[in-house]
């Protein structure tokens, strides 16, 4: 498939079959794409690209306790935060949140805005708490922007506890709309974005990079501009696997043996952690 900034391509291994935008973009133009869609200067114009809703991450959070237990008192790091909106509706539910955020006015408007404690990355984390440790760590339509985002997941798996979760979304590129718009597709001509994940294909990127236990937070999202038509349709695509996001649960291998007890391990108070 061909764009107007790059070709997608697919891998032929069909264990993984990752489609993936080649060439990519270099850092200049990346940055000038991120300026333009995503942090435009305040007096010029609206961002083209927002963050997911409040209303969204809520609905999410509640699907999550359900599936995993008590959130309140853990510990979690949004990597890609951005003006960390993901950080502070993880408050509203007793989460102890910290983020990683690589741009600048990102970081300072979040600060502003909500008291937002980010890093520009991993390594200035790791500087100022060597010892941080993480039950959750979150990824919201974060992964499909990374260069490599193999390494970054083995990374991250590092921060995690024994048995803590990574909770990530990312678009569907086997929905509905991606198949029948294809290079129309906005996620596609995104030029942000590398990698154009499938079930299939993400399992596959999550297993090589470490975690284990991957599976999918099936959401039935309640949209706050759909009305009751747009609700059957999005329930008709979720059940029928089609539906526009995907949002996966992976655990971080134990490292004890034996079977984990509960849904999280328990946090260890004589740990220095980065969110305290």
């Amino acid at each position: 498939m061909w764009l107007p900034h790059t070709e997608v391509r697919k891998c032929v291994n069909p264990s993984c079959s990752l489609m993936f935008a080649f060439p990519q973009i270099d850092d200049l133009a990346l940055g000038a794409a991120y300026q333009k869609f995503y942090y435009p200067s305040p007096d010029t114009d609206i961002a083209a690209y927002q963050n997911t809703p409040q209303q969204i991450l809520r609905q999410t959070f509640d699907k999550a306790e359900a599936e995993l237990g008590p959130l309140a008192g853990k510990k979690l790091l949004d990597f890609g935060c951005g003006v960390g909106g993901l950080c502070k509706v993880a408050s509203e539910y007793g989460i102890r949140a910290v983020g990683i955020e690589p741009d600048a006015n990102a970081r300072e408007h979040g600060r502003k805005s909500s008291g937002l404690r980010a890093y520009a990355n991993l390594r200035d984390l790791r500087e100022a708490h060597p010892y941080s440790k993480f039950d959750i760590v979150t990824m919201w339509d974060v992964v499909e922007h990374l260069r490599e985002p193999w390494k970054e997941l083995e990374d991250l798996l590092q921060v995690l506890r024994p048995g803590g979760w990574l909770m990530l979304s990312t678009p569907n590129a086997a929905s509905l709309r991606a198949r029948l718009e294809r290079e129309r597709w906005a996620n596609t001509a995104n030029p942000t974005h590398f990698y154009y994940f499938t079930r299939k294909s993400l399992e596959a990127v999550l297993k090589r990079s470490g975690f284990s236990e991957t599976s999918e937070l099936q959401i039935s999202i309640r949209y706050p501009a759909h009305r009751i038509v747009r609700r059957i349709v999005h329930h008709a695509l979720v059940s029928c696997r089609l539906e526009g996001q995907l949002v996966f649960i992976a655990r971080s291998r134990m490292l004890e043996t034996g079977k984990a007890k509960g849904n999280f391990e328990e946090s260890r108070e004589n740990e220095v952690h980065a969110a305290e």
